[in-house]
């Protein structure tokens, strides 16, 4: 259903269901939400989401009639408490993105819109169908696509329902790099290995600061700004790789 492997300092976490295409029901949300919490997670210090070649995932399971179905109105209102997984991986407190290639549809989209950025491979097809089966892009599901790709494509791409490539994905914003498949996955180790070797505390406060700006606005970011840069400057970190620069010139 997921396996996690550590690759030195970084774990993968690997969706493992090609024969549903790595669809998401409640208890791979389960695994997702244990292995993040795991220790192999825990002892690492970066996280890659990653699928098969066919799809890193085909969204939620519609063979289910219950899927995307409520029992009433008031039930579903009274029990709603946001996301458990979305939430837990955008605010995860070391660096998580996720590797696609493959088929990321519906809610198998919105997990790596959680991450810190996105890495794809060719075959890679990103759609958000929702609409189209009258719902919506839950949990500000359309919202965390404008974050990467701006207002009006993300409204192209929620009202319209269309496929979206590698290519195009790569154009618009929505990943940062397209590798080949047999690349991915080393490309994706490369990158968060060179994070990995970052100092632990500026990148936590960079990638908070992101966060909470967005939560909160630009005003409140830079106040908050100030107090994580004087803790910052304050770290032996900082002191050393100051050092080692000045040696270096």
């Amino acid at each position: 259903m997921l396996d996690v492997r550590r690759e030195g300092s970084i774990c993968v976490l690997a969706f493992q269901r090609e024969e549903k295409l790595n669809a998401i029901s409640t208890d791979v949300e389960r695994a997702m939400l244990e292995a993040l919490a795991g220790p192999d997670v825990q002892e690492s210090r970066c996280v890659v989401f990653a699928g098969s070649d066919r799809a890193f995932s085909a969204g939620a399971d519609l063979k289910n009639p219950r899927t995307h179905s409520v029992e009433s109105a008031d039930q579903h209102l009274a029990g709603l408490r946001g996301s458990p997984v979305f939430d837990t991986i955008e605010r995860y407190p070391k660096p998580i993105i996720s590797a696609v290639n493959g088929y990321a549809i519906g809610i198998g989209c919105l997990v790596p819109l959680c991450c810190d950025f996105i890495l794809a491979g060719p075959q890679a097809v990103f759609c958000l169908p929702q609409v189209s089966l009258g719902i919506l892009p839950a949990y500000g599901g359309t919202l965390r696509l404008a974050r990467f790709v701006g207002r009006g494509n993300a409204l192209n791409m929620a009202l319209t329902g269309r496929k979206v490539g590698a290519d195009e994905a790569l154009r618009m914003g929505m990943v940062v790099a397209v590798y080949s498949q047999d690349e991915l996955i080393p490309q994706a180790l490369q990158t968060m290995q060179a994070i990995a070797d970052m100092p632990v505390s500026a990148v936590r406060l960079a990638r908070e600061s992101l966060r909470l700006g967005y939560e909160g606005g630009l005003a409140a970011t830079a106040h908050a700004d100030l107090y994580r840069f004087m803790a910052l400057s304050q770290t032996s970190d900082r002191a050393a790789r100051h050092e080692a620069w000045r040696k270096r010139r």
